[in-house]
């Protein structure tokens, strides 16, 4: 009798699972899932800069400024200065300029802080043709011939905030003004570093052109997502949260147009969650992904975390891994005076909260710990609220 039972609940269970496509897309409305994204998939949706054109958002408006940047330092020798927020895809529009736009153009970029002289030197003479140089004075002495066309990312990685930790910077500024009649120096700098380093140092006054990269608008961020995502197909969930007049909407629509709704609203709460940031777009995108089969994808709305218990000296210490983009546990611990043991500390407990991520870098000596960006939004407005940034 125990037998027969079984084997009825087995071909009722059996009958129930079997089912199409169609059917699938329906009953799967309701599924909640985590799964592990396959490697393969996760590839198209890496934080890394892009390399080539083919998946770069148009940056059209901020191309043109540079071109007529360019042709004005032709006559005025001016270097440029490009502001972005961290996720907004400046080194992928900067790879592009090298690809496209100036072809001969050199990129020097340093994923770790530089912390002296000697290492400064050592990066510039990668693309300068100075190989007795032992200084930035007998580089820019020696330097002669054809002109350049050198992009410098992220100089906020010259500084630490400390005593005497702008020398290195501010030295470097003044070798840009003695080389700049060679070079056509494009600099690109953080933009909550370029915040502080404005009040701290006045930055700004040394580059008459100074292009602030924008934030991209709702279909642009749209268009990343779904470049990303062709040959899939992709099924939207009804979303945890949902008012009963988008409810109503739903039941009284035809399946495709209750997926036209669903994805609708969905990079709708995308684009707001995003704040038009590249990076934090596609943070929601992977966090909504709740089931992949064969080459269909079931997306729900990832549910954002509301930031609570930020104290702030927690607070104090992510502005300044935010003001130099990122902090080893020794930097932090300069910057703070305290112990390295105390840092280390402070940063495992960040970690725990969720605040920071860590990544090591080839040639590093300790990881560096950055901000995660999917509290970027919400920390800009602590420090705006909290520590009265007007930024």
């Amino acid at each position: 009798m125990l037998t027969e039972i079984i084997e009825n609940i087995r071909k009722w269970l059996t009958a129930k699972l079997t089912f199409n496509k169609e059917e699938a897309a329906h009953i799967m409305e309701d599924v909640e899932e985590q799964i592990v994204i396959p490697k393969s998939y996760a590839q198209r949706f890496s934080l890394d800069p892009l390399s080539t054109s083919e998946l770069i958002v148009s940056r059209s408006e901020e191309l043109q400024m540079l071109t007529k940047a360019y042709d004005n330092w032709k006559i005025s020798q001016n270097p440029v200065l490009f502001v972005g927020e961290a996720g907004t895809g400046m080194s992928s529009m900067l790879n592009h300029v090298k690809n496209q736009l100036f072809t001969n153009a050199e990129i020097l970029k340093d994923d770790i802080n530089i912390a002296s002289h000697n290492e400064l030197v050592k990066l510039l003479l990668t693309v300068l043709d100075t190989p007795e140089a032992n200084n930035l004075n007998d580089i820019a002495k020696q330097l002669t011939g054809e002109a350049k066309i050198i992009i410098f990312e992220n100089i906020e990685r010259l500084f630490l905030r400390r005593i005497h930790g702008f020398n290195l910077l501010k030295d470097f500024l003044l070798f840009i003004h003695a080389t700049k009649k060679n070079v056509f120096w494009i600099i690109t700098l953080n933009k909550y570093s370029f915040y502080y380093l404005k009040r701290s140092i006045d930055i700004d006054a040394n580059f008459l052109s100074i292009i602030q990269l924008k934030s991209f608008g709702a279909k642009e961020i749209e268009e990343v997502i779904q470049t990303r995502n062709e040959g899939y197909q992709l099924v939207f969930l009804k979303p945890e949260q949902m008012s009963r007049m988008f409810a109503r909407k739903l039941n009284n629509t035809d399946k495709e147009g209750r997926q036209e709704l669903l994805q609708k609203q969905f990079f709708k709460r995308l684009y707001d969650f995003s704040n038009g940031n590249i990076s934090r777009s596609i943070l929601f995108w992977l966090k909504s992904i709740v089931r992949i089969r064969d080459k269909s994808l079931y997306i729900k709305q990832y549910q954002p975390k509301s930031l609570e218990n930020v104290s702030l000296d927690e607070l104090l210490i992510l502005e300044a891994i935010l003001q130099h983009t990122s902090l080893s546990s020794k930097e932090l611990e300069l910057v703070l005076r305290q112990e390295q043991k105390g840092a280390r500390l402070i940063l495992e407990l960040l970690m725990e909260k969720g605040l920071v991520n860590y990544r090591w870098y080839e040639g590093a000596e300790r990881p560096e710990y950055q901000i995660n960006m999917l509290y970027l939004k919400e920390l800009k407005d602590l420090f705006r609220n909290r520590l009265n940034r007007n930024f």
